[in-house]
This record gives structure tokens, C-alpha cells and sequence, in this order.
């Protein structure tokens, strides 16, 4: 009897761990580079800055977008939460911001997360995005409305 009530604690302690540990698999992390001086921004500030609307960051630099290659699902994510786009409008908006000189190129597409944070940590000015679990000590996850990856009601989701 003792035995089973100590497993039955056991059990129940790790399912409250579990179910409290914030699982970053599905956040959606904003990335710069470490020597940037800024924290963050809110949800509108960053679709400004995606968007090409924004052009320099808090530290000066001119923006340098970039991103995971079309139909990954960290592109899906960010046309939902950021652009507010499906892939057809996003094509349709930087062939028109381009022609406009709104932004000089569209986002640079990365097909892996390293080769896009090795950009972003050796790029001034760089901003892209990667999976929370992609994340590494070579570049720094922003913070949104307040936010990191991984804090509970944190919005940019993977879906």
C-alpha cells in the first residue's frame, strides 16, 4: 500500500511539471543578433517591420529580413501572425513593395534553421524567425507584447 501511494505521488507530481513546462516546439521565436541593445516589440511594431514599413532598428541598423523557406510551417506561422497573409498575397505584396521601393528585396528565404541564425548572428541588422527549440546562444529571441518563447500566453504559435 505504501508503495502504490508513492507512485501514485510520483505520478501526479510529474504530470503537474509536465503540464506546466512551456513547450517551445510550437512558438514561433522572433531572432536578432546577440549584440542588439532592444528587447523587443508589440505584435503591430512587428508586422510594421516585416512588412518593410519600419526600416531601422532601435540600434540603427537598417532591417535585414529573413526567414525559413515557403511552405515550411515557420512561413505559414508568420504570414497568419505577422503579414496576415496566405502565400499568394505575400508574393503579390513584396512584387508591389519592390516595385515601389518600399523595401529594396524581399525577405531572404532559409531552408535550415542554422544557415538562418548564422545569418542573423553575423548580419547587422538582421531579424528573422525560428522554432523556440531552434533557438541558440548565437542569437537572441525577442521579446513579443511583452513576451519570450516559452512564457505562457505567448502568441506566435506554430499550428
Amino acid at each position: 500500500m505504501r508503495i502504490s501511494c508513492l507512485i501514485c505521488a510520483l505520478i501526479i507530481s510529474l504530470s503537474f511539471v509536465r503540464a506546466n513546462a512551456q513547450d517551445k516546439s510550437t512558438d514561433l521565436a522572433i531572432v536578432v543578433g546577440k549584440g542588439c541593445t532592444f528587447d523587443g516589440f508589440t505584435s503591430t511594431e512587428l508586422g510594421k517591420i516585416f512588412r518593410g514599413e519600419k526600416s531601422k532598428n532601435p540600434d540603427g541598423h537598417h532591417f535585414v529580413l529573413v526567414g525559413m523557406a515557403s511552405h515550411s510551417p515557420e512561413f505559414s506561422a508568420i504570414l497568419a501572425d505577422v503579414y496576415n497573409l496566405d502565400e499568394d498575397g505575400y508574393a503579390k505584396y513584396f512584387l508591389q513593395a519592390t516595385f515601389t521601393a518600399l523595401v529594396a528585396v524581399p525577405p531572404r528565404q532559409f531552408t535550415s534553421p542554422a544557415e538562418l541564425r548564422q545569418f542573423v548572428a553575423t548580419t547587422p541588422g538582421a531579424i528573422g524567425y525560428l522554432r523556440g527549440t531552434d533557438v541558440d546562444d548565437s542569437v537572441k529571441a525577442l521579446k513579443v507584447d511583452g513576451k519570450l518563447p516559452g512564457e505562457p500566453d505567448y502568441r506566435l504559435k506554430i499550428k
